[in-house]
């Protein structure tokens, strides 16, 4: 599968005059050049992560903003798409408070001429169920995806890329749970103080006499997080179940939605060894690098994750000495193994991991 590459370089940095040589003007080239314009119909949802309060490497608005205008220009009709975040610490584990989370971020409706549509609902809670994937409502509303991924490593998926982007960011707090979760809360009897804040906070009553009942339960996680005495307990999955959950939530967003419609950005730039969901950054572990292409999510994704180990680490960073050179793996969170997620995509057919990288002219 072809991958489209423009580099972050500008080998002649010292002439003054170059708005040919902006990253802006190269993303609009990677667009054209990618075929997306061919593609992309109708309502056009973008997807990308804000970013949670505190964390300040994620996909920078300036680069949505030359998304929409390009959009605009082929007359289309964009508008911005995200869902809440598990639980209920995150700052983005409501609507409210993700907009909120978003404008403080830049991303508003005044700034950057579009809507921004949390579309699974106020709580996280409106999914349409397929194939055991609770898929976020209102992604039915449009008739195309775009899907804008800052690339970055994960604590426990070990990467994330436009697969998890979609995996976790297109699905409704229940599947956002199942990825990281087996069966349902339990409450621990002998924590338990009966405070009563977990049956307030529960958005489905799903809380009677201090007891999950099952059959009620959404599996949103609120009552784990606003327990203080830990009392609610869950079992997390280990890190290759979560990896091959990711992915099969991905499979069957894109066969609801179709995935001829759909197509991928990779955003190589200030590469942080976490997710975008953390509320603080640590220090890039590889300069900026550029922006990848694709119609293909698997292509993109592998295409990222090997641009990254072929470049020089950044003393300082997270990654050990041993990883500072070139070919050396980037991504080495404790537990984690990112290859299960290329492989186990590439292996039931969501994409390919092999790929052709077409490198656009600087």
């Amino acid at each position: 599968m072809m991958v489209y590459f423009v580099s972050s370089r500008v080998k002649n940095y010292l002439e003054w005059w170059q708005p040919d040589k902006s990253l802006l003007t190269k993303l609009e080239k990677l667009f054209f050049e990618a075929g997306f314009d061919k593609i992309l119909k109708g309502k056009v949802g973008i997807k990308l992560h804000f970013g949670e309060y505190g964390n300040v490497h994620y996909i920078r608005p300036v680069f949505v903003h030359k998304i929409v205008e390009i959009l605009k220009e082929l007359d289309l009709e964009p508008e911005l798409i995200e869902t809440c975040g598990l639980g209920a610490i995150s700052r983005r584990s409501t609507a409210k408070k993700h907009l909120e989370v978003a404008k403080k971020h830049g991303f508003c409706e005044h700034c950057l001429g579009v809507k921004i549509n949390i579309i699974d609902g106020e709580y996280g809670l409106d999914f349409i169920e397929y194939k055991g994937t609770y898929i976020a409502k209102g992604l039915k509303n449009y008739d195309s995806l775009l899907i804008m991924s800052h690339v970055k490593g994960h604590v426990q998926a070990g990467f994330g890329g436009a697969i998890k982007n979609i995996g976790l960011g297109l699905v409704a707090k229940p599947s956002k749970y199942y990825v990281h979760f087996d069966g349902y809360p339990k409450i621990n009897d002998d924590k338990c103080i009966k405070c009563n804040s977990c049956i307030k906070s529960c958005p489905v009553n799903a809380i009677e006499n201090y007891k999950i009942i099952e059959n009620k339960c959404l599996k949103c996680n609120v009552c784990v997080d606003v327990c203080e005495k830990k009392a609610i307990e869950v079992k997390p999955v280990d890190n290759i179940t979560l990896n091959k959950r990711i992915v099969e939530n991905v499979k069957n967003v894109l066969e609801f939605f179709g995935k001829e419609h759909v197509v991928y950005i990779n955003f190589l730039l200030d590469i942080i060894p976490h997710c975008d969901c953390h509320p603080f950054s640590d220090i890039p572990i590889v300069p900026d690098i550029g922006i990848l292409a694709s119609k293909d999510i698997v292509s993109v994704d592998k295409a990222s994750i090997d641009l990254i180990n072929n470049t020089f680490g950044i003393i300082g960073s997270s990654i050990s000495l041993s990883n500072i050179k070139k070919g050396e793996k980037k991504f080495i969170n404790p537990n984690t193994n990112y290859e299960i997620q290329i492989e186990y995509a590439h292996r039931i057919k969501l994409g390919n991991k092999n790929y052709t990288l077409k490198i656009l002219e600087e």
